[in-house]
């Protein structure tokens, strides 16, 4: 079960100018998405990508808890799951290597290296990422028994969060003169990578327009995975394998590699196929650094568009919110 692949990205023509100006990308059926995923990769996996019982998804929008997801699945499940020793799952990586993003596997190095990943790791539970909006999700079809995580954080802790991580992605060409709160600005106005990122959420939760079926799907909040590790250890067990319950210890030890310090200590420690910089990429793990982030003005941009765009419908939305 070798699922070792390269580590490093790169920027794939054509390419479009994005707002902010200076960024690049590219687009896929009118959608923005990053320079180093191709529109032809997303289509090839949407007309012949049928997912399967053993696929389990994290799905995300960009900055919002998907590693730290990625943290707590492949953490229970190497203590339930008989992985072959010495592969990504069962030594704890969660690069791209042992949990994929497809768009990217595909768009890198191509429909071979994924299909290779397919059958390596045949007769496992394998788990993927992803940052698509529920109208783009890259398959063909859904197996009643494929499971969905979609992570979700306040949406200030997203913004902070994504002004950082795109002034210091290498690829991406960020402006570094723009200061944090001109990118709100940017942020409210939903012409980012993935699109807008509220309603991004809003349609996740709400079923992803009927292609998923409400016991796929497992709605999560990042801040809880930082405040509530206990629960949400337990609430994932039960969710991607009720018939294997972690012990007393098990859950304390998942409890504790999911810590943020343990987290990028052992990463910069064991990178495995993680692909950046833990210095850069691990930047605070708190949930409310975004109260000396943002100016007064930016937080009431950012929580006016929360509020109509959220809390002015009924939506499940509200049931996970603070």
């Amino acid at each position: 079960m070798n699922t070792t692949t390269k580590s490093h990205f790169r920027v794939i023509g054509p390419e479009g100018s994005l707002v902010p100006d200076g960024m690049i990308c590219n687009f896929s059926n009118n959608r923005i998405i990053p320079p180093f995923i191709t529109a032809d990769s997303i289509q090839l996996l949407q007309d012949t990508w049928d997912t399967d019982e053993d696929d389990i998804f994290i799905c995300t929008h960009q900055k919002v808890g998907t590693h730290l997801t990625k943290k707590f699945v492949v953490e229970i499940l190497r203590r339930v799951i008989d992985y072959p020793e010495g592969c990504g799952m069962q030594t704890g990586d969660i690069g791209h290597a042992t949990v994929p993003w497809p768009e990217v596997m595909v768009s890198q190095y191509g429909i071979e290296a994924f299909e290779q990943f397919i059958q390596n790791t045949k007769g496992y539970p394998r788990v993927w990422y992803t940052h698509c909006e529920p109208q783009d999700l890259p398959f063909r079809s859904i197996h009643p028994k494929t499971k969905f995580i979609f992570t979700f954080r306040d949406p200030k802790g997203a913004a902070v969060s994504q002004y950082y991580f795109y002034k210091s992605h290498p690829l991406l060409n960020f402006p570094q003169e723009m200061q944090i709160d001109e990118f709100v600005n940017h942020f409210v106005f939903g012409k980012l990578y993935f699109g807008d990122y509220h309603r991004h959420t809003l349609d996740w939760v709400n079923g992803c327009g009927g292609r998923i079926n409400p016991e796929q799907l497992l709605v999560l909040r990042y801040e809880d995975l930082v405040n509530d590790k206990l629960r949400c250890s337990l609430m994932i067990n039960q969710f991607i394998r009720p018939q294997m319950k972690l012990n007393r210890k098990q859950v304390e030890e998942v409890v504790s590699s999911t810590a943020f310090d343990t987290m990028k200590k052992g990463i910069m420690e064991n990178p495995g196929s993680f692909h950046f910089n833990p210095k850069t990429f691990f930047r605070s793990g708190r949930t409310d650094d975004w109260a000396t982030q943002l100016s007064p003005e930016s937080i009431q941009k950012i929580d006016h568009k929360t509020e109509s765009i959220w809390s002015s419908r009924k939506t499940t939305l509200e049931a996970y919110r603070a």
